[in-house]
């Protein structure tokens, strides 16, 4: 019996320390894109590159249903997944306030269709078409969000 609790202490041990030192690891290594991340959204607010962009992709928007402060967050979520996307949001809110109703779009859109670089990886590997998923995936994500966008419920939201 005491060899049991002794055997059982031990691996309880190895876990513990697995699942601290594990989440420290993957903080730092999640660290090590948004840091970056958060200071190329920052040169790009100081030099007006996001509004460039935005009006460039202003279609895009309207056709969304967003203002068009919100592409550049969509934008990013949509290559880089949604930890990523969010945090890019979260930034940009904070310089430039982003209406409540363009988070929910924004999330219907992230929601269906995101990471799509890592994905196609992921979906390349098992033997898709890549082509065929990344475009089936934006078509789907862009006709759900536009139209949720027109729903009342959503409407309704406060800007």
């Amino acid at each position: 019996m005491d060899r049991e609790v002794v055997c059982m202490s031990t691996s309880f041990d190895i876990i513990l320390r697995e699942i601290f030192f594990g989440g420290i690891g993957t903080a730092l290594n999640m660290l090590k894109i948004l840091i970056p991340l958060m200071i190329i959204v920052e040169i790009l607010l100081v030099y007006n590159v996001m509004e460039k962009v935005a009006d460039k992709l202003q279609f895009l928007a309207g056709a969304l249903g967003l203002e068009k402060q919100s592409v550049f967050p969509l934008l990013v979520g949509i290559v880089m997944g949604v930890t990523y996307g969010a945090g890019t949001l979260i930034e940009i809110n904070r310089k430039t306030p982003i209406p409540k109703r363009d988070f929910v779009l924004i999330g219907i859109f992230m929601f269906l269709c995101h990471g799509i670089i890592e994905t196609a990886f992921i979906f390349g590997v098992a033997g898709a078409n890549l082509a065929a998923v990344t475009v089936g995936r934006l078509v789907i994500a862009f006709a759900v969000t536009a139209a949720a966008a027109r729903l009342p419920a959503i409407r309704r939201i406060v800007k």
